[in-house]
């Protein structure tokens, strides 16, 4: 009978399912640990993810690598790329362009210290011409806790289309 229920719990565990509107911060694994609040670990994570954005927009290092894990990795553009490289890339890019961002349709999954969400970001660019150009992505972000903050250790973008530009 003990083997019988452990091999039901670990199979609710590794289940990949989620009910419809489930952040996941209940199911399977988390279950059996201690309850976390899964509104303000939400909040967190859209508080760093906006820091981010915030500081690559300035061009600010520090700000840019101060939401990172020191493990972390963007793959965009099918280019993996370190915090560091990042912060290079950005520099090489210069701030002429101001850009914004607009995230929707957050689906996040919380188990312990680590979370993972995926969501469209919908995103637009202005250059010196003043030329508007905008494009849509589909992007993963694996956090890990650290302590009462979130961090992001994988950034993974795909484009839903190409960028398209005013003529």
């Amino acid at each position: 009978m003990r083997l019988c229920t452990v091999a039901l719990l670990a199979a609710a565990a590794c289940s990949s399912q989620d009910p419809p509107g489930d952040t996941g911060a209940t199911q399977g694994a988390a279950a059996l640990r201690a309850p976390t609040n899964a509104a303000a670990d939400s909040a967190a994570m859209h508080g760093t993810l906006d820091k981010w954005y915030q500081a690559m927009q300035a061009g600010d290092s520090a700000g840019i690598v101060a939401q990172l894990t020191p493990q972390f990795l963007l793959l965009e553009d099918t280019l993996p790329l370190s915090g560091a490289e990042l912060v290079a890339r950005l520099k090489a890019g210069g701030t002429e362009a101001k850009w914004t961002y607009a995230f929707s349709d957050w689906r996040t999954r919380i188990v312990g210290d680590v979370a993972w969400t995926t969501l469209k970001n919908h995103e637009t660019s202005r250059g010196k011409d003043e030329k508007a150009c905008q494009a849509d992505f589909l992007e993963t972000i694996v956090f890990v806790r650290d302590g009462e903050r979130w961090l992001i250790d994988r950034y993974h973008a795909a484009a839903l289309h190409r960028w398209s530009c005013e003529t």
